[in-house]
């Protein structure tokens, strides 16, 4: 793993670890407990792929994710999620 990656991958399991600490309050709100489950299961997606050294790379073709784009949002998953995610940036990363 690069230096980027190892940084990433270590912010990615104390994230993980803080989301699993949450789902076992008994206090946290139900109504907020499938968004913490959806994010743990993208977390440990992204976790997975770094391990087995697919990360930065669109489940669907195969293509490389904008380095800028990951950096920013380590969970992305495929190229068309880059696309949405540009919409919402007020400037160009590019």
């Amino acid at each position: 793993m690069e230096a980027f990656e190892q940084k990433l991958y270590l912010e990615l399991r104390k994230s993980r670890t803080e989301l699993m600490m949450q789902l076992s309050n008994s206090k946290g709100s139900p109504l907020v407990k499938p968004l913490i489950e959806e994010e743990l299961r993208d977390i440990n997606s992204a976790i997975e792929k770094l391990e087995n050294g697919t990360f930065g790379r669109c489940e669907i073709s195969g293509e490389l994710l904008p380095h800028e784009l990951l950096q920013m949002v380590p969970t992305l998953k495929t190229v068309e999620d880059c696309g949405k995610l540009e919409h919402y940036l007020c400037k160009p990363l590019f």
